[in-house]
Parts: structure tokens; sequence; C-alpha cells
């Protein structure tokens, strides 16, 4: 990913929060917090969906994000790409993101990091003023 690709998508999606870009698995993760709600795998913007939001990238025709894994499966993830169309419609595109960003921030993964960072935060002090 070239370093103006990488400053527009961060531009692109800066109404979401402080937006990060990442390798991961690959590809390029697109992360506000800790929270990856998208993909780039070349060039290519995918977002992440569920069940309630996947039917509006179905009637896009927007192909979801698949790979081959180790074992030579292939495998189909739940991110799909951008419409074509959001391309040159850039508040649009950021709804769209928003929406991946909620069902990011309610996976069972997040749900998992999220109880891990619980268990693992340090337990705080009795204040002294405290009985």
């Amino acid at each position: 990913m070239t370093p103006e690709y990488r400053a527009w998508l961060i531009e692109l999606f800066a109404p979401l929060g402080s937006v990060s870009v990442r390798r991961v698995f690959g590809f390029f993760g697109l992360y506000v917090g800790e929270t990856m709600f998208g993909l780039v795998a070349d060039e290519r913007i995918y977002l992440k969906t569920d069940t309630g939001s996947r039917g509006a990238f179905e009637r896009e025709g927007s192909a979801a994000l698949s790979y081959v894994a180790p074992n030579g499966e292939r495998r189909v993830t739940s991110y799909r790409e951008i419409p074509g169309r959001l391309i040159d419609e850039p508040e649009e595109i950021v709804e769209w993101a928003r929406q991946a960003h909620r069902v990011a921030s309610h996976s069972p993964t997040a749900k998992r990091k999220q109880a891990q960072q619980a268990k693992s935060a340090p337990a705080r002090a009795k204040s002294p003023l405290t009985r």
C-alpha cells in the first residue's frame, strides 16, 4: 500500500474517529481504536458485515472477501467490498463504514477482547479516604 493511499483512507474515514491502517492477515486492517471495521486488499475496501447489514451489500452486488487458507481451502469472510458507486460519495461511504464499525464493535471477537481487557485491567486501589 502506498503512503498516499494510506493517507487517503485515513482522511476518508476520519469522521469515524482516530483511524489507523495496520497490516493483518496479509491484508491491511482499518481500525478505529482497537476495533477493526474494514480490510483493504489490492486497494479494494471491504467493510465488516453481519446478517443484518449484509443484505445492503448483496443488493449492490458487492462480493465477499475470500482467501485461500494454508490447507488450500477457500474461506469466505464477513467483509464485503464497498459498492463501486460509493467511491464518489465520501459521506455515504462513511455511513456504511459507521455501520461496519457498529457490527465490528458487537462481534464475538470484540466481546472476547473487551472481556480480556477487563480481566487484565489492574484492580483499583482503595482510596485512603474510603472505609
